[in-house]
Formats: structure tokens, C-alpha cells, sequence
């Protein structure tokens, strides 16, 4: 079985590496802190309040040697994002994987699975029997990337 508390602290700890990396770079993103809420959908919110971004911490993935076709993550964070982004057009929201130490991201579309140019990005998907940390299996909705519409966290560095 799974070890929550354990799997929670190393994942809090790869956060805050993640955080003070963004941090340390000039990136679109201005100055990123933690969000106050810490079961927030979005784990980094700019100072500005305008760029959201999701962390989430692979390190069993290679992605110079991998066998998947995409990233994925919880599908309740991207029914937040269009919660969000009805309040506030202008925000801006990602997801950045650390991947074996290779950071990539990936913004959140305004047009459903396709992008500007009619090629498909994301689908959903369901992953059964995950602890999530309740002592208990249970399925959970997730929204899966095509690693061909990740990107490297570089192209967002000014």
C-alpha cells in the first residue's frame, strides 16, 4: 500500500526545489510564492495573482527513455482552471512535471483538446484503484498530455 505521508513530504520538498528553482530565473512568471491554502488546485500563484501553476513530482519517469504517450494529471484541477478563468480571463495556468530532474510545463488550453492548430493535446482518462490518501482505493478522473504538446521549462525563462 501506498505511503501517503511519505509520498506528501517528498513531493512538499520537491514543491519548494521547484519553487526556489522558478524563483531564482527570470521567467513570464514574475515572483511565485506558495498558495495560502495548502489544498489549493494550484500549488504556485504569482505575486500578481495572474500565473497559477500545478507541481507535480515524477521521478520514475525518463522522459529521454520513455514509454508513455502523456503526462497526466487530476482532472478536478482543470475544472478549477475553467472556474477561474470565467472569473478572470487574463489568468494564466500550467502544469510543470519534474521528471528524473528534468523540468517540463505545459499552459492549460482555452480551446477543449485541440490546439490553435486543430491538433489534439489532452485527453481524459480514469485511473482506477489510486489511494489518495484516504486508507482506500478509489477511481479518480484525470486529464492526460501528449508529451508532444509538453514543453521544456526553459521557453519560458525571459
Amino acid at each position: 500500500m501506498r505511503n501517503f505521508s511519505k509520498d506528501y513530504k517528498t513531493g512538499k520538498a520537491q514543491e519548494i526545489l521547484t519553487l526556489n528553482f522558478l524563483n531564482s530565473k527570470n521567467t513570464i512568471f514574475g515572483k511565485l510564492k506558495e498558495d495560502e491554502d495548502q489544498f489549493a488546485n494550484f500549488d504556485f500563484v504569482s505575486e500578481d495573482e495572474k500565473y497559477h501553476i500545478e507541481h507535480k513530482y515524477r521521478p520514475d519517469i525518463d522522459l529521454n527513455n520513455c514509454r508513455y504517450d502523456s503526462l497526466y494529471f487530476d482532472y478536478v484541477k482543470y475544472k478549477r482552471y475553467k472556474e477561474l478563468k470565467k472569473i478572470d480571463p487574463e489568468k494564466r495556468f500550467y502544469i510543470i512535471w519534474n521528471c528524473s530532474g528534468t523540468r517540463v510545463i505545459w499552459q492549460f488550453k482555452p480551446y477543449l483538446w485541440e490546439n490553435e492548430n486543430g491538433e489534439c493535446e489532452f485527453y481524459f482518462s480514469k485511473q482506477f484503484n489510486q489511494d489518495r490518501g484516504n486508507g482506500r482505493a478509489q477511481d479518480t478522473d484525470m486529464v492526460n498530455v501528449f508529451m508532444e504538446a509538453i514543453e521544456p521549462i526553459e521557453k519560458f525563462f525571459i
